[in-house]
């Protein structure tokens, strides 16, 4: 038996990727604010960019 037999990885996403670099101040603010959140950083980062363009549309910043 190996250490992954039970890991459930599940499937590889196909969606695009962003990469981004920030300070180290910030990310440690934001796996606080995830935490907080209960939802892993990956989540609340899209949920902050899918909230910063709905705004940026109802207020015609873009289409």
């Amino acid at each position: 038996m190996t250490v992954f037999e039970n890991v459930d990885v599940g499937m590889p996403s196909d969606k695009p990727r962003v990469t981004v670099y920030i300070d180290e101040e910030i990310k440690n603010d934001l796996e606080k604010l995830a935490k907080a959140s209960d939802r892993p950083v990956s989540n609340l980062v899209l949920v902050l960019i899918k909230e910063a363009i709905a705004k940026a549309k109802s207020e015609g910043t873009i289409e």
